[in-house]
């Protein structure tokens, strides 16, 4: 009864439900993105998220990471404990494992270890890369994502199936030449346009119907959304070497 109306949707059905209902979901940042990301998930019925994130709840967050209120950021709480006692309100037979540390070199690779796929919510050239690689030497699909301003880009990445994000931007941007909420700002709409259309490749990868080689483009102020085809880079070693290169 409490997902029957999403269930009811032709093209999620009882399908999509159980792959949500089996899968384990990581979850990198906790901040705009990945907090609505857990928020949807959990209400959807995942039962299995873990997230990571060693940032605290501010004012300056609260218009745009909707699962965070006043109370919190005067609390300075961090934002996996907060979101993990929301999510449980939310839902609580769900299973949420929180990290409350920044992802990087020395603990990604224990916190993917196992998951079924991985969601970028991170505004980090860096981690954003780091995630890429590292999903593929695991093997396992994640979702790149980025926000900022009034526009965002979306793309999925299966190893040994598509392009990643490598294909995408050879040469990983100076962090000072890439949008990002710090320099361009953010808006709300963005975020839960960005998310809403994230979580739909999610469920795609997790029922085995996602279309590689696709980057979402939208701007939710004109409102328009573009689909892109990238194509796997000659050379890249997503393609044939993934599993034993030692990425940097």
């Amino acid at each position: 009864m409490r997902h029957e109306k999403q269930i009811a949707v032709p093209k999620f059905g009882i399908k999509a439900q159980k792959a949500l209902e089996e899968s384990t979901i990581a979850i990198i940042g906790c901040g705009a993105l990945g907090s609505l990301q857990a928020e949807m998930l959990v209400r959807m019925g995942a039962k299995n998220l873990r997230i990571a994130d060693g940032d605290h709840v501010t004012i300056g967050n609260i218009h745009r990471q909707l699962l965070f209120t006043e109370a919190h950021a005067e609390e300075k709480r961090l934002k996996v404990e907060a979101a993990k006692e929301e999510l449980l309100r939310i839902n609580r037979n769900a299973e949420i494992l929180t990290k409350p540390r920044y992802i990087t070199s020395e603990n990604i690779d224990d916190f993917i270890n196992g998951a079924d796929i991985v969601l970028d919510a991170v505004d980090d050239v860096e981690a954003r890369f780091l995630t890429n690689d590292s999903c593929l030497k695991a093997g396992i699909p994640w979702i790149y994502t980025g926000v900022a301003g009034s526009q965002g880009m979306i793309m999925p990445v299966i190893p040994g199936e598509g392009p990643c994000l490598r294909c995408l931007y050879p040469h990983p941007p100076e962090k000072e030449d890439s949008a990002n909420c710090a320099n361009s700002g953010i808006l709300p709409m963005t975020v839960t346009m960005a998310v809403s259309m994230q979580l739909t490749q999610a469920i795609k990868i997790l029922t085995g119907e996602a279309e590689t080689g696709t980057l979402i483009k939208f701007d939710c102020m004109e409102p328009k959304v573009r689909k892109i085809r990238v194509p796997v880079r000659e050379g890249c070693a997503c393609r044939d070497e993934y599993k034993t290169i030692k990425y940097k």
